[in-house]
């Protein structure tokens, strides 16, 4: 039996005064002049990364916050059949270590917007995928688990 390894995302949902932090981006896959999509800020787990430390770095990278990760929101997994992949999506909910936005350095982000539930939820059709809705769906939804969760070791 062949083996099957998963791709690993961290996403981030980092909330201030009842609203989200939210990024508008042009990926890489979309045709240039395509309208950006809304997201949480995510990305991929770095080789020997920490999934905490991965969910910091993405945070920063993509809105140009410094966050440090609170509790586990849930873990998404997502079957890509046509290209027969899979995603592992890690979902934290992150507090800001201070209100300073610096410089963002990943170059698909054209903005961030601070949004409530209503606003997000009212522009679904401005999201990336469905698994972007989904994501938002199960961070309103209240789920959160403590971080000692995820038993993290490094050898």
């Amino acid at each position: 039996m062949e083996r099957h390894t998963a791709r690993i995302i961290v996403v981030g949902f980092i909330e201030r005064d009842g609203k989200l932090l939210v990024i508008r981006e042009r990926p890489a896959e979309l045709p240039h002049d395509h309208e950006p999509v809304m997201n949480q800020p995510a990305g991929h787990l770095e080789k020997n990364e920490l999934l905490t430390d991965a969910v910091v770095r993405e945070v920063l990278e993509e809105t140009g916050y410094h966050v440090r990760p609170v509790e586990l929101v849930g873990v998404h997994q997502i079957t890509v059949t046509s290209e027969e992949r899979t995603v592992l999506a890690f979902l934290f909910r992150c507090e800001l270590i201070d209100e300073t936005q610096h410089e963002i350095e990943a170059p698909e982000i054209v903005e961030t917007l601070w949004l409530t539930q209503e606003e997000i939820m009212a522009r679904a059709n401005e999201h990336r995928s469905r698994s972007t809705t989904k994501r938002f769906e199960t961070y309103f939804s209240g789920a959160r688990f403590p971080l000692e969760l995820l038993t993290q070791l490094v050898k």
